[in-house]
């Protein structure tokens, strides 16, 4: 085998194995057929391959059966998530109730909150019923809420470079919602077991969270942390790729979003600090949508299994 050919089968290594081995070889032979007297894949050529390589891999991920069963156990497994946030509704009632002279006006302030996660909770039960639409319109109204809340007063349920990435969470889970057959067909696709197993993990960062004693402190909420990353992995049905995709949309923002706040602080930018981490959930709600709506528009317009051929191999 020539140098070259190698290096040409390195790059097409990069594509999925169902692709290779329905067009690697004719893709290899056009490269093979173009490359002249080189010795090596030239710049712009290998710049094709890789980015023809990421399309075939986006195509996959977002296939239209992926797709669904992957947003369907967002939608199931993200609302019930999103009650970790309770906690401080928590704290405050169990402040108020010690008190001996509670008027209704701390009663108000300590419920105030009980609506956003009521919703949430209503959301998913109703989704599960099968009442699909009530629970989108009930997703999106929580979903609101839930941005008012964090807007208004961001320390109050999680620390203020976190915030961010629980709205992000309650962003996709109502887009998840919305684009998906819903939490039913996503219990359908995990089971009672996996479900439970997620709610053990809420009640479990429930009870971390609900002494103010060290709940913002690096080791608690690294221990917060990896119980999370630990719930939504045996939640999610790793073994299959919509459970994978599941688990990265669940905790991207939620480890992304505290990471880059955390950099941004090093870097002493604080006076940009808070238009940077709530405009993170805008531009990748946004650019998600974006993403989708060209997917979906190529995919009309070719079969799932189309090759992508690197520059040479376009007239063909």
């Amino acid at each position: 085998m020539s140098d070259l050919k190698r290096r040409y089968r390195r790059l097409l290594a990069l594509y999925p194995l169902a692709h290779r081995a329905a067009h690697g070889e004719e893709m290899l032979g056009v490269l093979l057929d173009g490359a002249g007297n080189r010795s090596k894949p030239g710049v712009a050529e290998t710049l094709d391959l890789v980015w023809g390589a990421a399309q075939v891999h986006w195509r996959h991920a977002l296939s239209k059966h992926s797709r669904r069963d992957t947003l369907a156990i967002v939608s199931l497994l993200a609302p019930v998530l999103l009650l970790t946030g309770a906690a401080s509704t928590v704290r405050e009632i169990r402040s108020v109730a010690r008190l001996d002279s509670a008027g209704l006006r701390m009663w108000f302030g300590a419920l105030a909150d009980v609506p956003v996660w009521s919703g949430w909770l209503a959301a998913v039960v109703l989704g599960v019923c099968g009442m699909r639409r009530a629970s989108v319109i009930l997703a999106w109204v929580a979903n609101a809420a839930l941005i008012t809340v964090a807007l208004l007063d961001p320390a109050r349920h999680w620390s203020v470079d976190m915030a961010p990435g629980w709205v992000l969470l309650s962003v996709f889970a109502a887009l998840a919602m919305t684009a998906s057959p819903g939490p039913r067909h996503g219990l359908a696709l995990l089971g009672r077991l996996r479900l439970s197993v997620l709610t053990c993990t809420v009640v479990v960062l429930l009870g971390l969270t609900t002494t103010v004693r060290g709940m913002h402190l690096p080791l608690a909420q690294l221990v917060q942390l990896a119980v999370l990353v630990a719930g939504v992995f045996a939640a999610c049905r790793l073994r299959v790729r919509s459970g994978r995709r599941a688990a990265l949309i669940l905790l991207a923002p939620l480890i992304v979003v505290p990471v880059a706040a955390r950099l941004l602080g090093y870097l002493d930018v604080y006076p940009v600090l808070p238009l940077v981490l709530y405009a993170a959930p805008v531009v990748v709600t946004l650019g998600f949508g974006v993403l989708l709506h060209r997917f979906d528009r190529h995919s009309r317009a070719t079969s799932p299994d189309s090759p992508i051929p690197p520059s040479p191999a376009r007239p063909l």
